[in-house]
């Protein structure tokens, strides 16, 4: 048997408290509005809170047009005057047709959520029109709760998430390529695992972005930002399959050594074209790492 561990230090985060005032306040306007299942209001506040506000509106999105589709499916199947022992047959064909039309129009996401809310609303034992009703507006009050929640306290700025770690993967690309100019010890796994970290966050800007409010976003200069480290990493990759040490040229190792402090006591033995496109790749990213460092404003390289 697995022994359970207990840990009593852990903090309540920010969406901890920002989902417990939305059940909240969610359950406050469903007694004002007089709202026969205030369970549905509830669980729209709870799944609709999210990191940001474009995820929150990107759910809203979603649970609205799953529990309208729901809703509707339900109710219109609830119409076929099918004996009692066939009705589980047409609740199963409902939810065949709900999947198969969600993946046809490659809204798999919506699969699950649809299926729930319609064999809810196909089984209802009394009106399926007032349960449908009750359950879009109830939904629709608990979404527009998380959203409002969301965006006015402690949205987190994505511009700055971004900064951070964007300023992390310079860092990591300076010395992936000291590795590979210096030395024989080829290893850009540090610069990768950054690398992937730098795109997801670059989505959640673009996803915030397209969100109907957002605060201002420097989208254009992350843009810039993602192309130069995309460059590198399609050079690192390159030069990590070339085993030997590279012998660079002169004016490669003055800025080398100028940039970075620190001085060649052996140069390589690589020769021909392949020292040339070399030497030619590590020219390209320090190129780079130097758009990099005045795009976001770091000091020294």
């Amino acid at each position: 048997m697995k022994k359970i561990n207990f840990n009593f230090n852990t903090k309540i985060g920010m969406r901890n408290l920002k989902t417990a005032l939305a059940v909240t306040l969610g359950l406050y306007l469903s007694d004002v509005l007089n709202l026969n299942t205030p369970i549905f209001t509830s669980i729209a506040s709870i799944s609709g809170m999210k990191n940001s506000f474009a995820e929150s509106f990107n759910d809203f999105r979603i649970r609205m047009f799953t529990t309208i589709f729901g809703v509707v499916l339900g109710f219109l199947l609830s119409l076929i005057p099918a004996p009692h022992y066939l009705t589980p047959i047409v609740g199963g064909l409902g939810i065949i047709f709900i999947i198969y039309i969600l993946v046809a129009f490659d809204l798999k996401d919506m699969v699950i959520l649809s299926c729930i809310v319609y064999i809810a609303s196909f089984i209802h034992p009394e009106s399926q029109i007032i349960y449908g009703i009750e359950r879009v507006l109830g939904t629709f009050l608990g979404l527009v709760v998380s959203l409002v929640i969301n965006y006015l306290l402690s949205t987190p700025d994505v511009n700055e998430n971004f900064t951070v770690i964007a300023n992390d993967s310079f860092f990591r690309a300076r010395s992936a390529l000291l590795n590979l100019a210096f030395t024989k010890k080829h290893d850009i796994s540090n610069f990768e695992s950054s690398f992937e970290k730098i795109k997801t966050q670059y989505k959640v800007l673009l996803e915030e972005s397209n969100a109907p409010i957002h605060p201002d976003l420097d989208i254009e200069n992350a843009r810039r930002a993602i192309k130069a480290f995309e460059d590198i990493h399609l050079r690192f990759l390159l030069l990590n399959s070339i085993e030997e040490k590279p012998k660079l040229k002169p004016s490669i190792i003055s800025r080398l050594e100028d940039k970075f402090h620190i001085t060649l006591l052996n140069n390589g033995s690589l020769e021909g074209d392949i020292n040339e496109m070399y030497n030619l790749h590590i020219k390209k990213i320090l190129f780079n790492l130097e758009n990099l460092r005045e795009l976001l404003n770091i000091n020294e390289i």
